[in-house]
């Protein structure tokens, strides 16, 4: 996805006040990128000879080369700046006419320059108006950076009342840089009470940020605040690491402090650790990075990986990192001091098997922690059962009861997703955001795969538990019964529509006969009634003729009747059985173009009404299609008597298209079938003919 369709845009930036500031802010940006090119190419040569002559001092009579390590700092400090005026620039370039987007420009690019002018401020010799501007360069840094965790992602203050701390943020800044000495100065303050004061700050910057993301943000801006999230976890955690990888290292500041350490561990030992020092700094700034990457990433391409996998990776092993650093400087430095061991090597062999010993389970522990401050504690599997078995009791439908078993899995486990397909239904329902990484878990009922439940990782990669295994599996048997049941009620459901829909037809047939047919002819006959009476006198031959014309129209309604009644009812049925009523059928219908068979055993066992009926209506039908339409020169009707009652019609006539649908006969026929709990199909194609099988239990379902 390369970047926001211009509906998500509208949903995830608030404007600013006015379109008029988009120019001010793009302006803005331009001149800051301007200020600190200027100010780093004006300094950076004071900049080199100062960490040349810093680390010339540090390295005296030790052999190291202080111009190389000064000239690999300088170069490392020049790359974080410039690469988060690149990142700037892309989001400025990507996202010129929004608000946030520019804003978010800004900080990254004064961010980037805040540790390396820092230092310019402090140990160069910078005239006023230069010192001024690396002073401003450093307030918009830490100014802005705060104001992100506030704003970020669509501009607003939430609640409102937090402008009130971000404003007092800007405020507290300026006399540390601006008036330092000064009574306003809080960099004079006691430590502790900075410390506060820091915490305060950030930390209601972070609470603003975890109510945005649970009241006010919509899918996206989640998605991006999780981005955010990331960075400002990274710009928090960089600074800790990199003043404990200072403390536990050779203190280089303090005058012969590195060459009293290193007569006492060797050179060589000395040399790793200086070394060990570098990687840590390099290893920092690098860390660092990630916070313009990831609001770059959260304004640009928010869905490019999955966050929270990122986020937690970053939580586990970069807590490791530093606990394995730790414990290596404190076992080199403590053994090495404590003991007599003039053998480095041994030290250093000593420290690292303890890292290898320490460093899975550790790792191991980490992420189970880690596990459980993002995603919470598993629920108990027996705990579990118990409760899904409450909730499937109070559940009113099959779909409720599949919904609220989606639902268990996702709490219990405490995993972001979870889903039930139906194969043959094609229904489904999920819980939680959409996760690729997943296991399917085949649903079965009976050997017979009715779905597949998709459950996601708590982490990628991460293994679910034996206890959890035997759980997700005991919910799949759960949910194969359910499913079967939901197949029940639906297929029953659809018996029962079409049913009702037979049934109205039916009901309306009758109607049309008795309303269009059998009521006008009852009708006249009753009017022929009365012009014989007034005729039976006057003209007897009149009367005559009418009382004829009664006699046929009477004929023509018993018809009628007896028709209505065969179509409720065969006839044949009750007066001579369904073999002999279908085998007089047969030899009724036979002619010469058409050969009629009939194949069937010499007695049947008792049948119920509904199933003599529903085989009688077909065979006849069917026959009367076959004789009517399939213009084949043979015709053969079977049944069988089984488990089942096998009713087969086929003939080898022309047959049916491939688009052909069943008509309203045949469709009332089917329904019939289905009501008896039995089957119908047809195999029929072009030229070859048309077979029809029927089969009907023996035992009818009740009711």
């Amino acid at each position: 996805m390369n970047g926001l369709s211009p509906q998500q845009l509208t949903q995830v930036y608030a404007p600013l006040p006015s379109a008029a500031w988009l120019r001010p802010l793009r302006f803005a940006w331009f001149l800051l990128v301007l200020l600190i090119g200027s100010l780093l190419l004006m300094e950076l040569p004071d900049y080199y000879r100062y960490l040349a002559g810093f680390y010339s001092a540090a390295f005296a009579d030790i052999g190291l080369n202080a111009q190389r390590y000064a000239l690999y700092l300088l170069l490392l400090d020049t790359a974080v700046i410039l690469l988060h005026m690149l990142l700037a620039g892309l989001i400025v370039w990507r996202r010129p006419a929004e608000g946030m987007a520019l804003l978010t420009a800004v900080a990254l690019t004064a961010n980037g320059a805040v540790i390396p002018f820092s230092v310019f401020s402090r140990s160069l010799a910078v005239d006023s108006v230069g010192l001024a501007l690396i002073r401003l360069v450093i307030y918009l840094g830490l100014v802005t950076s705060v104001w992100m965790l506030y704003l970020f992602p669509d501009g607003r203050f939430v609640p409102r009342w937090t402008k009130i701390t971000a404003v007092f943020w800007a405020f507290l800044i300026l006399p540390p840089l601006f008036l330092p000495g000064s009574v306003l100065d809080f960099g004079r303050w006691p430590g502790a009470l900075q410390l506060i004061v820091l915490i305060l700050w950030c930390g209601i910057g972070a609470w603003a940020q975890l109510n945005r993301y649970e009241h006010v943000s919509g899918p996206v801006q989640r998605q991006q605040a999780k981005w955010a999230a990331l960075g400002l976890l990274v710009a928090t955690t960089a600074p800790f690491t990199y003043y404990f990888l200072l403390f536990v290292a050779p203190i280089f500041a303090v005058p012969d402090v590195p060459n009293l350490f290193q007569q006492r561990v060797g050179t060589s030992l000395f040399t790793a650790l200086v070394n060990v020092r570098f990687a840590a700094i390099t290893f920092v700034r690098l860390l660092a990075l990630l916070f313009p990457f990831s609001f770059a990433i959260a304004i640009l391409r928010y869905r490019l990986w999955d966050i929270d996998l990122l986020i937690n990776r970053t939580l586990v092993y970069s807590t490791l990192t530093g606990l394995v650093i730790g414990l290596y400087m404190f076992v080199v430095g403590i053994f090495g001091v404590l003991l007599p061991v003039q053998n480095n090597l041994f030290l250093s062999v000593l420290a690292t098997g303890l890292i290898a010993a320490l460093f899975q389970p550790l790792r191991v522990r980490l992420q189970r922690r880690v596990n459980r401050f993002m995603y919470g504690e598993p629920q108990d599997p027996v705990t579990t059962l118990a409760q899904l078995g409450q909730r499937l009791e109070a559940a009113a439908v099959p779909q409720q009861t599949l919904n609220t078993l989606v639902a268990t899995i996702p709490e219990a486990l405490n995993v972001p997703y979870a889903a039930l397909h139906l194969t043959e239904l094609d229904i489904n329902w999920q819980h939680g955001a959409v996760s690729e990484a997943v296991i399917r878990l085949p649903v079965h009922y009976q050997n017979e795969a009715v779905g597949m439940l998709l459950v996601a990782h708590r982490v990628s990669g991460e293994r679910f538990t034996p206890a959890e295994e035997i759980l997700l599996q005991n919910l799949t048997h759960q949910a194969g019964t359910a499913v079967h049941v939901l197949k029940l009620t639906t297929d029953l459901q659809q018996v029962n529509a079409q049913l009702r829909q037979a049934q109205q037809a039916e009901r309306q047939r009758l109607r049309r006969d008795l309303h269009d047919g059998l009521g006008p002819a009852l009708a006249g006959l009753t009017l022929k009634v009365e012009a014989t009476r007034n005729y039976a006198e006057r003209n007897p031959e009149a009367a005559a003729k009418l009382l004829r014309e009664y006699k046929t129209q009477t004929a023509d309604i018993i018809r009628d009747i007896r028709r209505i009644v065969n179509d409720l009812q065969p006839a044949a049925l009750d007066q001579l059985g369904l073999l002999s009523a279908l085998g007089e059928f047969v030899s009724r219908n036979s002619n010469g173009r058409t050969q009629l068979l009939f194949e069937a055993p010499q007695t049947l066992p008792p049948l119920p009404a509904a199933v003599e009926v529903v085989v009688y209506r077909i065979a006849t039908e069917a026959i009367t299609n076959c004789l009517r339409h399939a213009d084949a020169t043979q015709c053969t009707l079977s049944l069988v008597s089984a488990v089942e009652l096998l009713l087969t019609i086929r003939d080898n006539g022309v047959g049916l298209s491939v688009d052909y649908q069943d008509g309203i006969g045949l469709s009332s026929m089917r329904q019939r079938v289905l009501e008896l709990g039995g089957t119908l199909q047809i195999e029929t194609a072009v030229g070859k003919g048309t077979n029809i099988f029927v089969a009907i239990p023996l035992q009818l379902p009740d009711g």
